[in-house]
């Protein structure tokens, strides 16, 4: 597993002493599980390995490790989920540059316990059987609440109608830590004062660039009042998104720190960008009341999407997630 990750991660230079995640969420899953396993240390731009690695006392989350590895793998095309006949989505081959209807390796992952099929290159296949989520040529059981996680769009999964989600939908709210109540409540309230500090510190910020450059040189769209707003609401949604990354699991519910479980760190792997695509989507979701209704995942790699709602509630919890009686690292 440690072998695929680096094998699979970008490097700054031809010698390959350091990786560089590209703020690309795979990536950035796959330099922080290196970090978390003791065989890196963090840089500016991803991780640089440690010149005498060792496997630290508290090991990253099971469940963690899955998705970085299915991520990783998905991101760099060697994993492919596919439609219920075994092809692959247009939206897919239009990102990967292939003509609709191209002829491609069959599924060799087959369809179980709700979760559809997939193709994955020969060096993914052991990583996966040794991780526990397929098992002769299928997905296992406890493969299905981490590609919850992940959310194939090629496979229309209804994860809401599922009672678990809605037991762990309850018990997200019911036993929400006061600490995190407090938190929450104050990023789905963007009040008038909050869009007049906003408005204020991007005036000032445009200011000291036409200082710094020029004013002939900045170029910036005029700001409103609703730009502003629009923009707290990107950056509120990408806080939101860390919230539950650093702080949940299903179905562990809320993480105690006190057990080393509370960070990446110390147990867990979460990495979210401001506005992020499937590798690293939003676990509170908007209401698309709101913002409409959103577009449809391409289900390729770290596609960008940029949600505009006038307000935010919160509608769903349906974050990171752990089988019951998985092994608690790999």
């Amino acid at each position: 597993m440690l072998r695929f990750i680096e094998a699979n991660l970008p490097v700054l230079d031809r010698k390959g002493e350091e990786w560089d995640h590209m703020f690309t969420s795979a990536y950035q899953f796959g330099c922080d599980a290196l970090i978390a396993l003791g065989q890196a240390e963090e840089t500016g731009r991803g991780a640089r390995p440690l010149p005498h690695p060792r496997l630290p006392g508290i090991l990253p989350r099971w469940d963690d490790i899955c998705v970085t590895v299915l991520s990783l793998a998905h991101q760099c095309g060697l994993l492919s989920y596919r439609l219920p006949d075994g092809c692959e989505s247009p939206e897919a081959a239009a990102w990967w540059g292939r003509r609709a209807g191209a002829v491609l390796p069959p599924p060799n992952i087959r369809t179980a316990h709700g979760l559809g099929p997939a193709w994955a290159a020969p060096q993914v296949l052991p990583v996966l059987r040794a991780l526990g989520l397929i098992e002769s040529g299928q997905w296992t059981v406890t493969a299905k609440p981490v590609l919850w996680r992940k959310e194939p769009q090629e496979w229309d999964l209804d994860i809401a109608a599922d009672s678990r989600f809605q037991l762990a939908l309850d018990r997200a709210v019911n036993e929400m830590p006061a600490d995190i109540r407090r938190r929450l409540d104050g990023l789905v309230t963007i009040t008038e004062a909050d869009v007049t500090k906003g408005l204020i510190r991007r005036e000032a910020h445009q200011q000291g660039l036409r200082a710094e450059h020029g004013v002939s040189r900045v170029i910036g769209l005029p700001l409103t009042r609703d730009s502003v707003r629009q923009g707290l609401i990107c950056l509120r949604i990408h806080d939101l998104d860390w919230l539950f990354f650093s702080n949940w699991r299903w179905p562990d519910g809320w993480l105690s720190r006190s057990s080393g479980n509370g960070r990446w760190r110390s147990g867990t792997i979460a990495s979210p960008s401001a506005c992020a695509g499937p590798s690293s989507r939003s676990f509170i979701r908007t209401d698309r009341s709101l913002r409409g209704e959103p577009s449809r995942r391409s289900g390729s790699p770290d596609r960008t999407l940029h949600p505009a709602p006038n307000k935010i509630r919160i509608i769903r919890a349906d974050g990171p997630l752990r089988p019951a009686g998985a092994p608690p690292g790999t």
